[in-house]
């Protein structure tokens, strides 16, 4: 498959997701639960990354993406199916300005994926999809014991746990899809950082501090080992 074609396909995808989210919320299912289905699903674009041929292409369109993100808001007054997708995937508790640091975290870890190294660049982005994303909707569900961290929102120390485990996940299936080595510290390391990143991060930022965390954590221990 060729990039235009690929181009094509993902957003496509994109559209689909959208018109699925305004469907869904129609029919009365939570906004909280579509954002983490759009949370979790966005992981798969760092798992596409060797399907493309040139690099300009991909970071063209997550470039735009982190931009749409951006646009939403001003647009939303303007056409009724974007403000019908931000409220499907946005509200009270949900603020917008969350969306847009996880596009502008797709966008920086696409780049550094192509331009320097994919391994922690996609292993950052499947820790916020999947770590960030799973561990969220497990705390929101089955936590019980919560704790605050100066700054940050509202956590449970069983949804700090899921984000450490579906991190290690993340971390895994990144270095298998990109050829590294799949060693145990690096792993968990990784996930420690993304854990502690989510629960002390103060409150809208964890879209950023999160992948920023396990992409500094892996390229230093990359560097260490070279």
């Amino acid at each position: 498959m060729n990039d235009v074609a690929l181009l094509a396909a993902w957003i496509g995808l994109l559209a689909l997701a959208a018109a699925f989210c305004i469907a869904a919320r129609r029919a009365g299912i939570a906004s909280t639960y579509l954002r983490d289905l759009i949370h979790v699903g966005a992981g798969l674009w760092a798992l596409g990354w060797p399907l493309w041929r040139s690099p300009l292409s991909p970071i063209g369109l997550a470039l735009a993406g982190a931009a749409a993100t951006f646009a939403v808001p001003q647009f939303a007054a303007r056409a009724a199916v974007v403000g019908r997708f931000r409220d499907s995937i946005s509200g009270a508790t949900e603020r917008w300005g969350g969306v847009r640091l996880y596009g502008l975290s797709f966008a920086a870890g696409t780049a550094l994926g192509f331009a320097v190294a994919p391994a922690p660049a996609a292993a950052a982005l499947l820790c916020l999809a999947l770590g960030d994303g799973l561990g969220g909707l497990i705390g929101r569900r089955y936590g019980r014991h919560s704790f605050v961290a100066p700054g940050a929102k509202r956590k449970t120390f069983e949804g700090t746990a899921a984000v450490a485990l579906f991190s290690a996940i993340a971390v895994a299936l990144a270095l298998l899809r990109f050829g590294a080595p799949l060693t145990v510290l690096p792993v968990a390391v990784a996930a420690a950082a993304a854990a502690l990143a989510e629960a002390l991060a103060p409150e809208g930022t964890d879209n950023l501090l999160v992948p920023a965390s396990v992409w500094l954590v892996l390229t230093a221990m990359q560097g260490g080992a070279g």
